[in-house]
């Protein structure tokens, strides 16, 4: 307010020495209208407040309006319908089944993938291998009657070894094992990798947590998303995605997707819902 008044006292001083500079016979008329104008300066003092204060809220608004616009330009322009990104998992069951026949194609390792992935998965293991961490692939495509046959035959082995109840021993399975038809690898997108060195060394241990903090592991996090996959299942992220951490859990979106989820830290789930957003 202190500003603003000085400001206005400044332009009337200024008017006031442009009449005194006129002529002495006009001194008592332009003291008359000094004292006017600074009456009404006191009196709006608030108005001219106003008016800055509604300026800066403007500039800030269209400010906050290009950041925003902006961060929907780097979403990827894609459909959440996308085949790319079907979403399955715990929460969310798979609504058709692979057709096998013409939806897959055999790796030369015998694992199953669908075959719209095949190239980029290729390109992504021959960078792997360049870099010093050739892949091993545990698990790729599983049906969901292979599901049921796994996921069946683990409920019976707890029940023996526990003694417990069907229910129970289905609650305690399902705590390792996804229940049929809630998988990702019934989609042919999702595979899991991992480096031979860890392979080889480690057999016993080969889907462990702490295969995170080996350098195969940080490579293929830093790396898989040039090739259109992410980890899936990043550490700490359970909340929403219903999977503890598994690095070698991957999972093809495409390249633009990918990309988009690594930089931006999310899952899959958060990717969706800005894409329904939009």
């Amino acid at each position: 307010m202190k500003k603003i008044l000085g400001f206005a006292s400044v332009i009337i001083m200024i008017g006031a020495m442009g009449y005194i500079f006129m002529s002495d016979h006009n001194a008592g008329e332009v003291e008359a209208t000094r004292q006017t104008e600074v009456k009404k300066a006191a009196k709006s003092p608030k108005k001219g407040l106003a008016s800055i204060t509604d300026t800066t809220e403007s500039s800030s608004t269209t400010k906050k309006s290009k950041q925003k616009t902006k961060t929907t330009a780097e979403l990827p322009d894609v459909s959440p319908d996308d085949w790319k990104l079907v979403l399955v998992g715990p929460e969310n069951k798979l609504e058709t089944e692979v057709d096998e026949s013409s939806q897959l194609t055999a790796l030369s390792n015998g694992y199953l993938i669908d075959k719209r992935i095949e190239s980029d998965y290729q390109e992504f293991a021959q960078a792997a291998q360049d870099a010093g961490y050739p892949l091993v692939m545990v698990s790729a495509f599983r049906s969901v009657t292979s599901q049921e046959q796994v996921f069946a035959q683990h409920v019976q082995e707890v029940m023996a070894q526990q003694g417990i109840t069907e229910e129970a021993a289905t609650k305690i399975t399902k705590e390792t094992i996804t229940e049929p038809g809630y998988s990702e690898h019934h989609t042919g997108l999702a595979v899991d990798v991992v480096d031979e060195d860890w392979y080889n060394n480690y057999p016993s241990t080969v889907l462990e947590a702490s295969y995170g903090d080996q350098p195969g592991a940080k490579w293929i996090a830093e790396n898989c998303a040039k090739y259109g996959f992410i980890v899936r299942y990043p550490k700490n992220r359970e909340d929403i995605t219903k999977i503890t951490y598994e690095p070698w859990h991957l999972r093809y979106v495409g390249k633009e997707s990918a990309e988009y989820i690594t930089k931006n830290q999310l899952t899959l789930e958060e990717y969706l819902n800005e894409l329904n957003e939009k």
